[in-house]
């Protein structure tokens, strides 16, 4: 199926300078907009998995190797748990060991993680880590938090396991034998200097990422097309209250009007350089009431109409 990625881009809220920078961290919420939105354009509930399977070794670098040079199956899932914060940083990976197995929990403390990150991450660490390891060790069962699909073909390919939906927890659970299954070919002295670079990537990864502005506007993207804005819906979606909110937009010396109308403001601008997207599109993406809404506006911020804005953008290119 022929997909356009900047249609699901925008619809997503996402811009295609912040895919694009190397530089950029992209919100969890961001994120997993994508994962919907093009799972609802290819009727596909299990993109995720298959995406999984489709990522090229070496894609997350030095995560890769460490797995692919640790002395064992655990030790490289257990150095993943550890520094996993690099690759997602609202996600947790705990390591729970007990006498027969071992298990991978996957968490947050930003509410329940999405079915396609459970889905993404668990295929992502069970392939790869088969691949790496070169052996295709079992594992004892697969716990998800969402509802059992109607076709689940995929996950048997993949986890060959038992397979448990509407989970308490998301969880791996591999059994002893193949958590100490040793890693072929392994090269324990490049295994202690990635692990070392992976120590100091982690350092470089700010503690409150993505930030109390970040995951604000990341909330608010997600809701602007024909979502509901206001600041007790958003702040209860952020897991606070809606005085909490206000108090730490305070702080931050900025109100919650001005979050909103600078996130409309900038969307608006990359959405108008899109010349596939109509200016009725742009102002229900931006959650107006109508097209003479956004407009009245978008000439508040600019002095300009969406209309002369993009003509004069286009004579610029």
């Amino acid at each position: 199926m022929d997909l356009d990625p900047n249609a699901i881009l925008v619809a997503s809220g996402l811009t295609r300078e912040q895919v694009f920078d190397p530089d950029a961290r992209i919100p969890a919420p961001l994120a997993d907009a994508v994962w919907l939105e093009a799972a609802r354009r290819t009727g596909d509930p299990d993109l995720a998995l298959s995406a999984a399977r489709a990522l090229p070794f070496g894609a997350y670098k030095v995560l890769d190797f460490i797995v692919a040079n640790a002395p064992t199956v655990g030790e490289g899932l257990s150095r993943v748990a550890r520094y996993f914060r690099i690759v997602d940083p609202r996600g947790h990976l705990e390591i729970q060991i007990e006498e027969d197995s071992a298990s991978v929990v996957f968490s947050t403390d930003e509410g329940e993680l999405p079915a396609p990150a459970q889905q993404y991450t668990f295929a992502a660490l069970v392939l790869r880590s088969r691949a790496s390891s070169g052996t295709d060790w079992p594992l004892a069962e697969v716990d998800f938090t969402f509802e059992a699909p109607t076709e689940q073909r995929v996950y048997e390919e993949i986890f060959a396991s038992r397979l448990n939906f509407g989970a308490s927890k998301a969880q791996l659970v591999i059994p002893q034998s193949s958590w100490k299954q040793a890693v072929r070919g392994a090269d324990g002295a490049l295994f202690s200097v990635l692990d070392d670079h992976a120590r100091r990537l982690l350092g470089e990864v700010p503690e409150d990422e993505p930030g109390f502005l970040d995951s604000l506007q990341a909330e608010l993207r997600g809701r602007l097309r024909g979502g509901d804005t206001s600041v007790g819906v958003v702040a209860k979606a952020m897991g606070m209250s809606d005085r909490t909110l206000q108090r730490r937009l305070e702080e931050l010396q900025v109100s919650y009007s001005d979050v909103l109308n600078q996130l409309r403001q900038e969307l608006g601008r990359e959405y108008l350089r899109e010349p596939d997207v109509s200016i009725a599109e742009v102002a229900f993406l931006l959650g107006f009431s109508d097209q003479s809404a956004f407009g009245r506006a978008f000439k508040r911020w600019t002095g300009s109409s969406p209309r002369a804005w993009r003509v004069a953008q286009s004579r610029m290119q």
